[in-house]
This record gives structure tokens, sequence and C-alpha cells, in this order.
């Protein structure tokens, strides 16, 4: 452990000096800013997912024909590379006079979303079928049947897929807040963009800066977020 400390420790002071040398102390006070509204953008776009994806794939979870169908198509999307769509998510913009800083944010999200489908049809798949018969000979439909069946058996499955998501949205940010087709670029503000503007100069300590910042936004919600979520669903949620 003392190792471990004094390696951390070392570590971060590295960091403080590279990153002090190139870049004032208001710059950081910025740059933690950027990350607030990049973080704004990946909480919305995933409740947005959830929205669509969580009915969805329990639909089709709950039909194990479809589970069999859907389940490699959404794999697959999850692996397709997004950034192909970009010149048209552009074309579009520009055309119809769309605001970059709204109309960026679904691009973070295009490859990510399906780690929240196919974790929820998993999830759903996975909900013994004698509790779904004695919820039918209870009677139990509608929300009624989602609030005490539907939704504790797949929150387990639902976390690990926005877990995923969160840290792959997170990262396609810096990509995806400013996007660019012929002459034609569009900046979003955020955390992503700054990243991706200082990589493009080749500025080392505004670059390690954003990627530390981002770091520690990530690290922190996992583990004082979504990590205590997990262990709860695990504690509460759990069906066998």
């Amino acid at each position: 452990m003392v190792v471990l400390i004094g390696a951390v420790a070392l570590g971060v002071w590295m960091l403080v000096s590279f990153v002090s040398s190139g870049v004032d102390h208001a710059e950081i006070g910025k740059v933690f800013v950027l990350g607030l509204i990049t973080l704004a953008r990946v909480m919305v776009l995933l409740l947005f997912a959830c929205l669509v994806w969580v009915p969805l794939g329990v639909i089709i979870g709950l039909n194990p024909r479809w589970a069999t169908r859907v389940q490699p198509i959404a794999q697959f999307l999850a692996a397709f590379p997004a950034n192909l769509l970009f010149p048209v998510a552009v074309f579009l913009m520009v055309r119809y006079r769309l605001s970059p800083e709204i109309w960026t944010a679904p691009l973070m999200i295009l490859g990510t979303q399906w780690y929240i489908l196919f974790n929820v049809i998993a999830g759903a798949s996975a909900i013994p079928s004698d509790l779904r018969e004695a919820a039918q000979n209870l009677g139990l439909s509608g929300w009624r049947l989602w609030k005490h069946l539907l939704l504790p058996g797949i929150i387990p499955s639902l976390l690990t897929g926005l877990v995923t998501a969160s840290g792959g949205t997170w990262n396609a940010s810096i990509v995806a807040e400013v996007v660019s087709w012929g002459n034609t670029t569009l900046t979003a503000t955020g955390l992503g963009s700054y990243i991706a503007h200082w990589s493009e100069k080749g500025d080392y300590p505004h670059i390690v800066l954003g990627i530390a910042v981002m770091s520690l936004y990530v690290v922190f919600f996992n583990r004082f977020f979504w990590g205590r979520l997990y262990t709860l669903s695990q504690t509460r949620y759990r069906l066998d």
C-alpha cells in the first residue's frame, strides 16, 4: 500500500507539473465547467435512450424468438462506426440551421445506446417463467406489472448497459462535439470539443488537462453513482 500510494502521489505530481507548464489556473476551472456541460449531455442522452429502449428491450426479451434475432443485430450496431453518419448530420444541421449545441448531442450516443438495448433484452429474457406466470395469475398488468416484476427483473442488466453506455458516450463526445464535412465545421461547447480542439493544435498540456478532467468525472460517477446503484440492484432486485 505504501508503494502504491507513493506511485499515485508521484503520478499526480508529474501530471500537475506537466499541465502547469502550459496552462494557467483559471483554465483549470473552465475545463471543469466544460465537463459539467458534457456531463449534462451524457445524462440527458442516457435518459432518452432508456425511455426508448427499455420498453422495446423488455418486449423483445420476453419473446425468445425475437430475442435471439435482435441481440446479434444490436451487438453489430454497437460495433458499427457511428462517425460514418456524421457527414449526414452536418448536412442536416446546416440545411435546417439547427443548433450544434443541441443537435450534436445525439451523435454522442449513436454507437453506445445499443449496450442498453441488448442488456435489457438479456435481463428480460432471464426473468423466470414461473414468476411471469404468477404475475399473470395475480392479474398484474400495465404499470403494476412493470413496477412489481419487469423493472426489478431488468434493473441489474439495465445498470450494466448504462455504465457501459455512459463511458462510451463520454469518449464519443471527443469526436461528436466537433463534427465536420468538407469546409463546414460545427462545434458544441463541452469537454469533448475542448480535447478535440487542443489535439488538433498538438498542445499536450491542454490535452492532458482535458483527459484528466474527463477521467475524474468518469471515475467519480462510476464510484459514487453507478457503483452504488449497482450494489443496490444486486441486494434489492435479485430474482435468483
